[in-house]
């Protein structure tokens, strides 16, 4: 894959647009600048911000990608190459998920852009020195813990993955195709680097955020002892959000984009609508009698009113996951009463009542409806669905009015455009 195509303008995404992200697959236009002209000490703020920017706009992506495979969202639309999201049928030949931009749904460019991008402003700060960059420390942990949660997603959202890397000369070193839980492996490595380098440093948000990515890494492989470690050292009331903005549509909330006041791209399942709490909000839409209108493919249109604006934030790592997943270890050990107290923390919210069960299935389903409902539309119920091993909503067989029956396809199959640009396929 030709990630190094995108770096020249790519790392300016938080002011360049989109557009220099749409082809990070495809050969490099000749009009594009010279990253050396770019690639300075004096721009090493600059370029950083580039590389959130670009993790900001895939995770947002991600999030409509995941609830579409899961049980959050339903596609409302007729545009059929949406359809093996929500219809679980995904296949590597697939083009949205593979070379879309963020803005149009892609998920597999965006987060490897995301990712090349941090990783590349991660080697030139590494060849710099704090005289000529004030605050490199503070950026190297930052974009450490970045490169670390743009491998989470890839880990939670595909089969296998491929995880190419620079070496000591810049030049790009393509890797071959990997399991998920060598995926979040290298994660860990990456978070334990943030915490290090960010604890030397004083940086306690970036540690907060390292500490609840790489308890979400460990959680993924099934390794709840160290996960719980990690997450019993964040700060009480840590929240961590993904920025959005109404400038323009790359920085847009993405949920927002696709369900809101303004658009009915998507709607809301009825395992959702179902459910009466406050951490799950949502209205009926209605026509001008005042009945519900149905999508053009005949699907009643229900508005997620978590996300209600453009520039609405979305969590990315809170307090709140680190005490779900200290709940998670708790159960993996059968220390079922201390599950149940953090649950019941959870459940006081949405005004359900206390558990006290010690039954194994009980308090794992208790919790895998708490983290649902705790974390809608943020991006992380499709690792949950997998890790918990739930099946979504609807069920296997199910007709879908776009045309077909839902499937089984929760990963994202690795995409056949890796396998065509990469040397070691």
């Amino acid at each position: 894959m030709r990630y190094p195509a995108i770096l020249a303008l790519g790392l300016l995404g938080g002011t360049a647009g989109c557009d220099l992200f749409d082809n990070a697959l495809e050969v490099q236009s000749p009009s594009t600048i010279p990253a050396g002209t770019l690639e300075i000490p004096a721009n090493a703020q600059l370029l950083a911000n580039g590389a959130i920017a670009d993790f900001e706009c895939a995770v947002g992506s991600y999030a409509v990608m995941g609830g579409e495979i899961t049980d959050e969202l339903i596609d409302a639309t007729q545009t059929a190459d949406r359809y093996p999201y929500e219809r679980r049928t995904m296949t590597s030949s697939d083009t949205r998920y593979a070379v879309n931009s963020c803005v149009g749904l892609g998920v597999y460019t965006p987060l490897q852009t995301a990712r090349f991008s941090a990783l590349n402003v991660l080697s030139l700060l590494q060849g710099w020195t704090n005289a000529q960059v004030p605050g490199r420390d503070t950026l190297i942990a930052t974009l450490q813990a970045y490169e670390g949660y743009g491998l989470v997603l890839l880990g939670e959202g595909f089969c296998t993955m491929v995880v190419s890397t620079l070496d000591a000369n810049r030049q790009t070193v393509y890797g071959g195709e990997i399991q998920r839980d060598s995926v979040f492996k290298l994660a860990i490595g990456y978070f334990g680097d943030a915490i290090t380098g960010a604890t030397a440093t004083g940086q306690t948000a970036v540690v907060n955020m390292a500490l609840v990515g790489r308890a979400r890494a460990y959680a993924d492989l099934g390794q709840l002892a160290p996960a719980a470690a990690d997450a019993q050292l964040v700060a009480s009331g840590f929240v961590k959000n993904v920025t959005a903005s109404a400038i323009n549509a790359r920085r847009n909330n993405r949920i927002w984009q696709e369900n809101s006041a303004t658009s009915d791209n998507t709607t809301l399942d009825s395992v959702y609508t179902n459910m009466t709490d406050p951490r799950v909000p949502f209205s009926v839409k209605l026509d001008k009698n005042g009945k519900q209108r149905n999508s053009v493919t005949g699907y009643p249109l229900y508005q997620q009113n978590k996300f209600t604006a453009a520039s609405t934030p979305l969590r990315l790592a809170s307090w709140d996951e680190a005490r779900l997943i200290i709940a998670e270890a708790d159960w993996a050990a059968t220390d079922y009463a201390h599950a149940d107290s953090i649950i019941n923390i959870f459940r006081a919210r949405g005004g359900q009542s206390a558990i006290t069960s010690i039954d194994r299935d009980t308090v794992k389903f208790a919790l895998f409806d708490q983290r649902r409902r705790e974390f809608f539309l943020e991006g992380q119920h499709l690792g949950d669905v997998i890790r918990f091993g739930f099946l979504p909503d609807p069920p296997v067989g199910t007709v879908f009015k776009g045309g077909g029956t839902y499937g089984t396809q929760l990963c994202l199959p690795l995409p056949d455009v890796e396998k065509q640009n990469n040397p070691n396929f």
